[in-house]
């Protein structure tokens, strides 16, 4: 039964890759883009926290309460909070910067790539990222490098783990 498995989807913590290569090296590990985005919004939003804590009281008012404008998909801001956010890219030049960098990642997920060209997308994106200056995002650049082959594969087939983790949320409420 574990040589028919082709495929498996996980978040990306290393025992469940050693488990999979170990157990099933024939299956493709994908890592899951709602986990890899999260690491990328758990990047952001440390660098907010950063940012806000070095600056100036009247920058710091601004800054209250934007952790979601800036993790959020653009796409679903209400305008109250499109509102926040052009706010917050006239305040802060990196957070500007660290939100469209986020944004264009996400992107990356949701054009009809091809694994090859999402390769060359991704590659320029982190480019991007390591010319912009941005140490607040080098952990997840490290995470890139790391899992980079696995993220990747998500382009092959698009699986994820919606729906389980859909079911997962169901099962506790």
């Amino acid at each position: 039964e574990r040589q028919t498995i082709v495929e498996v989807s996980m978040d990306m913590w290393s025992p469940y890759r050693s488990a999979v290569e170990r157990h099933l090296p024939q299956a493709e590990i994908v890592a899951d883009r709602f986990h890899v985005v999260q690491n990328l919004n758990r990047a952001v939003t440390k660098a907010r926290r950063d940012i806000q804590r070095d600056a100036p009281a009247d920058m710091k008012e601004c800054l209250k309460g934007s952790r979601w404008v800036l993790v959020k998909n653009q796409v679903n801001l209400s305008e109250k909070e499109q509102d926040k956010l052009a706010l917050l890219y006239e305040t802060s030049a990196d957070l500007k910067q660290l939100h469209q960098l986020k944004e264009a990642f996400r992107d990356i997920f949701e054009t009809d790539h091809k694994r090859d060209q999402a390769t060359l997308t991704l590659a320029d994106w982190m480019e991007k990222v390591r010319t912009a200056g941005l140490n607040a995002l080098d952990p997840f650049l490290k995470t890139l490098d790391n899992w980079g082959q696995q993220i990747l594969n998500y382009f092959n087939h698009r699986t994820s783990q919606g729906f389980v983790e859909g079911m997962n949320n169901r099962i506790k409420l």
